[in-house]
């Protein structure tokens, strides 16, 4: 177990161990060396907002940052679409990747 955990800690991985256990079936203990590993391993597999938000906490109290930033492709800008639903003014922001080579495209997907 990582020392000097704070109460607040505790309890956020307890959260999560709940989370991770209803979502995955896992079987995790805070008395394991590497329990925040292993959390680390189920948080980035799940879809659960939630579980996101709480690892992200859980990285505040402890002062470090286990997930790496991913970083957006170069040739990558943002496109912007305005358009109306039911009365309301939407606004589409979509990434649209720009490729010096031809790119096949199928059903509206880029194929590589």
């Amino acid at each position: 177990m990582i020392p000097n955990l704070s109460k607040e800690m505790i309890d956020v991985m307890q959260q999560l161990r709940k989370r991770l256990r209803s979502e995955f079936n896992s079987d995790i203990k805070l008395s394991q060396p590497d329990v925040v590993h292993e959390i680390l391993k189920l948080v980035n597999k799940s879809k659960d907002q939630k579980t996101q938000l709480l690892f992200a906490d859980l990285e505040d109290l402890m002062g470090i940052e286990l997930r790496t930033p991913v970083q957006e492709k170069e040739n990558t800008t943002m496109k912007t679409t305005t358009r109306v639903y039911r009365g309301q003014v939407i606004e589409d922001i979509q990434p649209v990747v720009q490729s010096s080579a031809t790119a096949r495209v199928y059903r509206g997907h880029a194929v590589t």
